[in-house]
């Protein structure tokens, strides 16, 4: 039996502008989800994340907004 995907209301992107890219999600993230675009800039692979806003929380330059899922595509 297939195991049904997990919907999720909202999600977490970073905006990679405010982004000092120092890494602090990075090292708070629980479930693997922060990662290194094109070599440049942060970004969350929403398959690996759970939502649980640690890298919100930890982020000292308020880079990771929480977004409804239907924007954060």
């Amino acid at each position: 039996m297939a195991e049904k995907k997990k919907e999720y209301k909202w999600s977490y992107v970073i905006d990679p502008v405010k982004c000092m890219n120092c890494a602090t999600c990075e090292v708070e993230c629980r479930d693997d989800a922060i990662y290194i675009k094109d070599y440049e800039a942060y970004a969350i692979n929403e398959e690996n994340c759970t939502r649980c806003a640690k890298c919100y929380t930890a982020c000292p330059v308020e880079a990771i907004q929480r977004v409804p899922v239907s924007k954060a595509s």
